[in-house]
């Protein structure tokens, strides 16, 4: 009996914009929580509407990023397989339940925060709630970033630096994601007035803290590029297939409009916190849309560029 192989080969972009928006929308959240519970831990009480803000954000943005991969999926009846089958060498697996848990836990201390006065049992703590989330926030942006980097087919993706680019990304875009609907509610309902409000006096650390973060992508950035332009032949051609495809869009939007003009935005306005001095709303929330739109821009290259065909004279090598 004759044994006939037969190949089948999915054309174009197989994660399309869904899977950007999820890993995108992921990193908010996580950052994000992050953000909230170091404030909530560390800092005044008067920082609590930006932490009440923060912590709302977390659980919101992780679920519809989930949301939009769950759109993403072909048969969405067979989910509920993926849960029932354990498979612990499987990536996705784990990401599903650390995603799964962090959903749940971030929207408990949400909770906990702006409904502290709802009885509930020891265990449902925000502290509880707050110090196991902690572990599972650091897992599920680690875990963005493992995703692509362990597909070794796609050598824009198998790059040390996604990792970290990965973690920076979640702490830039949930801290400016944060803020940047904190300085609209304010604006809005105006739930903060006179010497204790944050704006003011408050926010230069977190202006530090998104300064630092910008730049520390920057040259992860930068070392991600050097990694691949002075790699092996197939991280070259896959290089030069991204940036032909998508160069301009990434150096206008990703690195410019979205980290250069912000951080040029945030030292311009470091003299202005505290002193007396009022900042301008409008540049900090520019600065912070700005910041968004630079970590989608990142994330919608690297995915998207990251799948543009490789030239069959090199597919060879990449086993």
């Amino acid at each position: 009996m004759d044994t006939e192989l037969i190949l089948t080969l999915q054309r174009g972009v197989i994660w399309d914009e869904r899977v950007v928006g999820d890993l995108f929308l992921g990193g908010v959240g996580v950052g994000a929580f992050l953000f909230a519970f170091l404030l909530w831990r560390f800092a005044e009480e008067r920082y609590l509407p930006l932490v009440k803000v923060a912590a709302t954000i977390a659980p919101v943005s992780v679920s519809a990023g989930l949301g939009l991969l769950f759109w993403k999926l072909g048969n969405k009846l067979n989910v509920h397989q993926m849960m029932l089958n354990i498979s612990p060498t499987s990536v996705m697996w784990w990401g599903a339940i650390i995603q799964g848990a962090f959903v749940a836990l971030s929207a408990l201390f949400a909770f906990r925060l702006l409904f502290p006065q709802v009885s509930l049992p020891r265990v449902l703590s925000a502290s509880v709630a707050g110090f196991l989330g902690v572990p599972f926030a650091v897992a599920v942006g680690i875990y963005h970033g493992l995703l692509l980097a362990v597909l070794t087919s796609h050598p824009l993706w198998a790059s040390g630096p996604m990792i970290v680019t990965s973690v920076l990304l979640f702490t830039v875009t949930g801290v400016a994601a944060s803020v940047l609907v904190y300085l609209a509610l304010r604006a809005a309902v105006r739930f903060e007035t006179g010497p204790s409000d944050i704006f003011a006096q408050g926010l230069k650390p977190v202006a530090l803290v998104l300064l630092a973060s910008a730049a520390l992508l920057l040259v992860t950035l930068f070392a991600w590029w050097v990694d691949l332009r002075f790699g092996s032949v197939p991280a070259r051609l896959a290089l030069q297939a991204m940036l032909a495809e998508h160069g301009i869009v990434l150096a206008v939007f990703g690195i410019g409009f979205g980290l250069l003009v912000p951080i040029v935005i945030g030292i311009s306005l470091l003299p202005h916190f505290g002193a007396g001095r009022t900042p301008s709303a409008a540049l900090v929330g520019l600065a912070c849309l700005l910041l968004l739109v630079g970590g989608f821009t990142i994330r919608y290259a690297a995915v998207i560029g990251g799948q543009l065909p490789t030239p069959l004279s090199v597919m060879a090598t990449l086993s």
